[in-house]
C-alpha cells in the first residue's frame, strides 16, 4: 500500500494508468503499442501487427503515436502521486522496447499536471473548420514551451507566405497520396462503418459520414482517387485554422520520433485545457520527396515531424479505443 494519501496501491495505479494511455492518438487510429507492468513499472511497447507499411515504410509515425501514449502514461501515473523514471529504448537488442516507465512515491501532482491528465477524457481530433478567432500569444508560447520541454521544437507560421506555402504542399501531398491504390488499399482497411464494433480504425462518422455513407466508404477509397477533392477541402480548412504549427526534431531517429510523440501529446493536453481543438495535416511529412519542404517551410534545424492546426471551435466525436484487457502482455 502506497503511504501518500495521492496515491493508489500501486498495481491498481499502474493499471489506471494504462487505460489512461490507450486513449492516445494514434494515425487510422491503429493503436500501435502494447503494456508490460514489471514490478514498479510499465513497460510500453510497439505492435508491430498494427503497422502501417505503405504510409509509414520506416515506423515514424507508429513511435510517434507510442510516444503519445507514453506521455499519457507518464502524466497519469504523477496524478497518483508517483514520481516518473523514464528509460527511452533502452534495449538494443529490443527495438519494440519503446519505454521502461518506474515509479516510485513521489511529491503531490501540480494543479498544471491535474489539468492536463483531466483533459484525456475528452481530448478529440477536430477535423471540422474553426473560428476565426486568434489563438493569444501567451497561449501560443505555453505550447511553445511544452514542446521544448519534451526535447522537440514548435514553429508556429506567423506568415501569410507561409500559409501559402503550406497549402501548396498539402494540396500537393493530397494529389501523391491518394493517386496511390496501395496507400488507399491499406486507409481502407482501417475504416469502420458507424455501426462497428470494432474497438479501433476510423469510424465514418468522425469523418462526417451518416450510416449509409459509413458503409460504402472503404470500397469508395479502394476504387476512387479523391485526391483533387482532398485537396480542396484540405486548402479550405487552412484557410479557417487561425494557428498553423510545425512540430520537429533535431534529430530523426528512432528516440527523436518518441519524443516528438510526447511532445505532440503534452500540446494536445494543453490546448484542450485552454479549450482550444487541434487537427492533423501531416501529408506533406508523410511523402518523402515534400518533407524537405516543410523543413525549409519551419525555418528550424532538424526534421518536420507532424504539422498542426489549432483553434477554436466545436469538439470532435469521440473513436474507440481497445480495453485495457487488449493491450496489457
Amino acid at each position: 500500500m502506497m503511504t501518500s494519501e495521492q496515491t493508489h496501491p500501486l498495481s491498481e495505479a499502474l493499471h489506471w494508468a494504462v487505460g489512461q494511455a490507450v486513449q492516445a492518438p494514434s494515425l487510422h487510429n491503429a493503436q500501435p503499442w502494447r503494456f508490460r507492468i514489471r514490478g514498479p513499472g510499465v513497460d510500453v511497447r510497439a505492435d508491430r501487427s498494427r503497422s502501417l507499411p505503405v504510409i509509414d515504410a520506416d515506423g515514424r509515425e507508429l513511435a510517434t503515436s507510442c510516444g503519445a501514449a507514453l506521455f499519457h502514461l507518464r502524466i497519469a501515473l504523477r496524478t497518483k502521486g508517483l514520481d516518473v523514471d523514464v528509460r527511452r529504448l533502452p534495449d538494443p537488442l529490443d527495438p519494440d522496447l519503446i519505454a521502461r516507465v518506474i515509479v516510485k512515491p513521489g511529491q503531490a501532482p501540480t494543479e498544471e499536471e491535474l489539468r492536463l491528465c483531466a483533459a484525456i477524457a475528452t481530448r478529440r481530433t477536430s477535423r471540422a473548420p474553426y473560428l476565426g478567432i486568434t489563438v493569444p500569444d501567451e497561449v501560443i508560447e505555453r505550447l511553445r514551451r511544452d514542446a521544448e520541454t519534451e526535447g522537440a521544437w514548435f514553429a508556429p507560421l506567423t506568415e501569410e507566405a507561409q500559409r501559402v506555402q503550406l497549402v501548396a504542399l498539402v494540396m500537393e501531398a493530397d494529389h501523391l497520396q491518394w493517386s496511390n491504390s496501395e496507400l488507399r488499399e491499406e486507409f481502407a482497411q482501417w475504416m469502420r462503418p458507424n455501426d462497428s464494433t470494432a474497438h479501433d480504425g476510423v469510424p465514418g462518422y468522425s469523418l462526417g459520414l451518416d450510416n449509409v455513407q459509413s458503409h460504402i466508404a472503404a470500397m469508395a477509397v479502394r476504387l476512387m482517387d479523391r485526391g483533387a477533392q482532398e485537396a480542396v477541402a484540405h486548402r479550405d480548412l487552412v484557410a479557417a485554422s487561425p494557428l498553423l504549427v510545425i512540430l520537429g526534431t533535431t534529430g530523426d531517429g528512432p528516440i527523436d520520433w518518441v519524443r516528438a510523440g510526447e511532445a505532440l501529446d503534452r500540446i494536445l493536453l494543453r490546448a484542450e485545457s485552454e479549450d482550444l481543438r487541434v487537427a492533423f495535416l501531416n501529408q506533406p511529412v508523410e511523402t518523402a520527396e515534400l518533407r524537405p519542404s516543410v523543413g525549409e517551410l519551419a525555418g528550424r534545424p532538424g526534421f518536420p515531424q507532424l504539422i498542426l492546426r489549432i483553434g477554436y471551435g466545436t469538439a470532435g466525436p469521440g473513436t474507440p479505443r481497445r480495453p485495457v484487457s487488449e493491450v496489457l502482455e
